[in-house]
C-alpha cells in the first residue's frame, strides 16, 4: 500500500469513535522537537465494528475481541529520516515483557479459520508497518496489537535515525497504557 493510503487511513481511524455510552478513546501523546507519536487505546467493541462495517465474518471479528489495538500515529519533525523498526521496541509490565502479535502471528490465525484473502489484506492494511523510513515531515499511522491483558505496560519505542542509521537513536517512552475496556452495558 502507498503512503497516501496509510494517511488516509491514520486520518479515518484516528477519529475518535464514540457511542451513546462512552466518550472519545484516552490518547497517548509524547512530542518534542524531532517526533510526534500519538498512542489510541480501541476497545474490543470499537474494533468489532470496524470490521464489521468491513463484512468481516462472525468468526474474525470474534477473534480480534482477543487482542488489544492500540492506533499509532507518528510524525517525524526532524530534518532527518527517522527509521521505524517494531522490533527495536519493547512492551514491558513491572514483572514481564509483553510482544506485539505480529503480521505473521496474524496470517496463522486467519488460516486456522479460513479467513478469505480479501479480509485478511484489509485487516493487514489497518496494522502499522513493522518497518518503514520516515522522511522529514512525514506522517503515518495504524494498529498494533498485544494479547488482551488487564496489566498496566511500558512502550519503548526506539527509532535509528540519519540517512544511513548512523545517527544518534531516538527513544520514546510511553507509561502506564492499558488496554481499553468496553464499557458496561
Amino acid at each position: 500500500m502507498n503512503r497516501t493510503h496509510h494517511i488516509i487511513f491514520l486520518f479515518l481511524l484516528c477519529m475518535p469513535f464514540i457511542s451513546n455510552s462512552h466518550a472519545a478513546a484516552k490518547r497517548y501523546v509524547v512530542e518534542n522537537p524531532q517526533i510526534k507519536m500519538v498512542i489510541i487505546p480501541r476497545t474490543a467493541q470499537q474494533m468489532a465494528a470496524f470490521y464489521e462495517g468491513r463484512e468481516f465474518p462472525t468468526n474474525a471479528i470474534n477473534a480480534t475481541k482477543s487482542a488489544c489495538f492500540f492506533t499509532i500515529g507518528i510524525h517525524n519533525k526532524s530534518p532527518s529520516i527517522l527509521w521505524l523498526d517494531t522490533r527495536n521496541w519493547s512492551l514491558t509490565t513491572t514483572s514481564q515483557p509483553l510482544a506485539l502479535l505480529s503480521r505473521s502471528e496474524w496470517r496463522k490465525r486467519w488460516k486456522a479459520l479460513g479467513l478469505e484473502q480479501r479480509f485478511q489484506s484489509t485487516f493487514r492494511w489497518t496494522l502499522l508497518p513493522s518497518q518503514l523510513d520516515f522522511q522529514p515531515d512525514e506522517r503515518e499511522g495504524g494498529n498494533i496489537t498485544i494479547a488482551r491483558t488487564e496489566t498496566p505496560f511500558t512502550l519503548t519505542a526506539r527509532f535509528a535515525t540519519g540517512a544511513k542509521k548512523k545517527g544518534k537513536p531516538l527513544t520514546i517512552v510511553f507509561k502506564e497504557l492499558r488496554c481499553s475496556k468496553d464499557p458496561a452495558p
